[in-house]
């Protein structure tokens, strides 16, 4: 009984290794630009088909410039997601299904977005 209670314990201890670390890999760092004409106050990332927006990922004081690049680690994976920028006064700009391994991403005023 000892050698497989081992053997189960050796499976579980590897089983719970492998999922850490296929969701460290999963996690990954975007570079976006803000080449929208405004300063971005709030800039919102979820997974596609999500029925509201997460959490602002400037946080309460940051703004993205206009022209100005940011780094964001993101966490957990995604097979695709949106992102929604506002400005000061409420205006926003919605962009959808970015590829979840996409790691640079360019927000421009027009509504298009360029992405590797």
């Amino acid at each position: 009984m000892g050698k497989a209670v081992r053997k189960v314990s050796v499976f579980l201890l590897l089983v719970s290794s492998l999922v850490f670390f296929s969701f460290a890999a999963e996690a990954g760092v975007i570079t976006i630009t803000n080449r929208c004409g405004d300063d971005i106050y709030y800039l919102y990332l979820s997974s596609s088909g999500a029925s509201d927006w997460e959490e602002d990922i400037l946080g309460p004081s940051d703004i993205l410039e206009n022209r100005a690049t940011l780094r964001v680690n993101v966490q957990g994976s995604y097979r695709s997601f949106d992102l929604r920028a506002e400005d000061d006064e409420g205006n926003y700009l919605e962009w959808y299904g970015f590829p979840g391994n996409s790691t640079r991403i360019t927000l421009n005023a027009d509504g298009t977005a360029e992405y590797e």
